[in-house]
């Protein structure tokens, strides 16, 4: 249909005039820690999303819009006829991964400083599910007749696990018609990579250790989908003095061109130093810092982890199972994140590379684990990776085995009706033009038919989801439902 500019500009003005509310609404979801248990425990909602959703869904009904909870699991808000037979779809989740540490300002406070606003899921999700909230609040008190209906869904299980939420919503809704997830940036994102996660464990070994330095226990990172910035190994010393074994690690460490980052401790000086992380009783604590970024761009970051490996991977370490698990990822991973070291390099035309990142290590007893989160393009498929990483992880008496969901790339059709309304809306709000990009980010577009991510950060605006000091002015806020609805008034009158 032909837009009504006038309509539109009308549109505009009312998310404009709510920008105020919108902020303070943001401000008090930011302040809630949505953040859901990992390990054995990741198919659980914590209490907090449930109660990040609730917020979601309270000023939504205080707006006089529809709302609705599904077990707290997800919950949608929606506009127009409720008989109508098709949706558009914005799907956005209340979820976030942990906030690490090193903040300028409260990560869970909402804080406004130097006109930005600080918190972890100001970008992702929070901020767009609630400009996207006042999108539909202005199409709602503007009463224009929609062809279709509009359901903001909010999900809470997207950062981790097998997004139950989804899962969920599709048992009683289905899937919209069409609909975009602002989880990724603007134009409009038509093709992610494929997503899968590894799980790397040298199994507890019986034989005792050797003289000489014996890896006790390691750790790094809070999520696979976080470049981790800081890691931590535990080491015994048998026959060998602190003083010598400081010695040789902080030659290795001048000797590596990156290894700044690297610090020798006793136990009583990382215990005083690190104390919200416990190590087992040891001699020694090797640490390194890394920069934290997402594990879709770990080029962003520096992988703390890696970098621990690869200078204490060149000790003689008791080859144990922490020995091997140490020398399988300095060899095997290097400081690279593009999977050449286990035969899964690739390059595609438009997803680009494929990317490798070890975002979690722990020990339990003499049992090693590290986990890889992996963006894969075409050709590759996750049974090729899977045994690739099964190879040349059993070259180290290592295990592997791969997670049980997998998701493959997305590619959606530039000349479809979604992509080219969502196009004009972009443009017609923000001047830019519109083309479609491609990401290794994964999103709920993936579940989801005709649906791609869309927005919320323009083309030079940079990408702090996952990091620590995460934040967005508080114009975009306001801007970017002004480009919801605008989209959204093309695809529902």
């Amino acid at each position: 249909m032909d837009a009504d500019y006038s309509s539109i500009g009308d549109l505009r003005r009312r998310v404009r005039q709510d920008g105020p509310a919108m902020v303070e609404a943001l401000q008090a979801i930011i302040a809630i820690p949505s953040i859901n248990p990992m390990g054995e425990s990741e198919a659980l909602v914590s209490r907090e999303t449930q109660a990040a959703l609730d917020g979601l869904l309270q000023c939504a009904a205080d707006m006089g819009l529809r709302a609705r909870n599904l077990d707290g699991l997800v919950g949608y808000v929606e506009v127009g006829p409720a008989d109508a037979k098709e949706t558009v779809g914005v799907l956005a989740h209340m979820d976030v991964v942990p906030a690490g540490e090193g903040w300028k300002h409260p990560p869970f406070s909402g804080q406004i400083a130097d006109g930005m606003i600080w918190g972890r899921g100001v970008e992702d999700d929070k901020g767009p599910a609630v400009s996207a909230l006042y999108a539909l609040k202005a199409l709602h008190e503007a009463h224009i007749p929609l062809r279709r209906k509009v359901r903001l869904i909010a999900g809470t299980h997207e950062e981790s696990g097998p997004w139950i939420c989804v899962q969920r919503y599709l048992q009683s809704e289905g899937s919209p018609t069409l609909g975009f997830t602002p989880d990724g940036s603007f134009p409009m994102i038509c093709g992610e990579k494929g997503l899968m996660s590894v799980e790397v464990c040298a199994p507890a070994t019986p034989e005792p250790a050797p003289a000489g330095l014996s890896v006790v226990g390691w750790w790094a990172g809070t999520t696979a989908n976080i470049v981790p910035s800081l890691a931590w190994a535990a080491i015994r010393l048998r026959g060998v003095s602190l003083s010598e074994a400081r010695e040789r690690i902080g030659a290795l460490r001048d000797s590596e061109a990156d290894g700044s980052g690297v610090r020798a401790w006793s136990a009583a000086e990382f215990a005083a130093a690190y104390a919200q992380q416990s190590a087992p009783a040891c001699d020694l604590v090797v640490t390194a810092e890394g920069v934290e970024a997402h594990g879709a761009m770990p080029w962003d970051g520096r992988n703390a982890a890696q970098e621990l490996a690869a200078v204490i991977g060149r000790l003689e370490l008791a080859q144990d199972g922490h020995g091997r698990m140490i020398r399988f990822v300095a060899e095997r991973l290097g400081r690279q994140w593009d999977g050449a070291g286990i035969g899964i390099a690739t390059q595609h035309e438009k997803l680009g590379p494929t990317t490798v990142n070890l975002g979690v290590a722990r020990s339990e007893g003499a049992a090693a684990t590290c986990v890889l989160n992996i963006r894969f393009t075409p050709p590759l498929t996750p049974a090729l990776i899977a045994e690739a990483v099964q190879q040349a992880a059993a070259g180290y008496g290592l295990e592997a085995m791969a997670a049980p969901i997998a998701m493959a790339p997305l590619f959606v059709d530039e000349q479809e009706e979604l992509v080219q309304a969502l196009a004009a809306a972009y443009t017609e709000t923000t001047g830019l033009p519109a083309a479609c990009t491609y990401t290794g980010g994964t999103t709920y577009a993936k579940a989801f038919p005709r649906t791609i991510a869309f927005g919320p950060l323009l083309p030079d605006e940079p990408m702090l989801a996952h990091q620590v000091d995460e934040r967005v002015t508080v114009e975009s806020i306001i801007r970017n439902a002004e480009i919801f609805v605008a989209a959204l008034y093309r695809l529902a009158v």
